[in-house]
């Protein structure tokens, strides 16, 4: 009778074992789930960003090809003074 009552606390502290790992487990899913939300939203700030970034710099480039044009016409202007 000792034996079987020995036994079914060994199963039952495994049973609760079990249950502490699964909780643990639980936090540590939340955890991540939480953390690959923030990731997902950085990720999308850092795409818009990006974009931001490449539209600018079309934007710069289309400003330095005028100026750079602007420059050459002055030059060309400047050396037809020239004697």
């Amino acid at each position: 009778m000792n034996n079987g009552l020995e036994k079914f606390t060994d199963l039952e502290s495994k049973v609760y074992r079990t249950i502490e790992l699964f909780k643990a487990v639980k936090l540590q899913k939340e955890s991540l789930e939480k953390e690959v939300l923030k990731l997902k939203s950085l990720l999308d700030q850092t795409q818009a960003e990006g974009e931001r970034v490449k539209k600018e710099s079309i934007e710069l480039k289309k400003e330095r090809d005028l100026v750079k044009g602007k420059i050459e016409t002055i030059l060309k202007n400047l050396d037809s003074l020239a004697p």
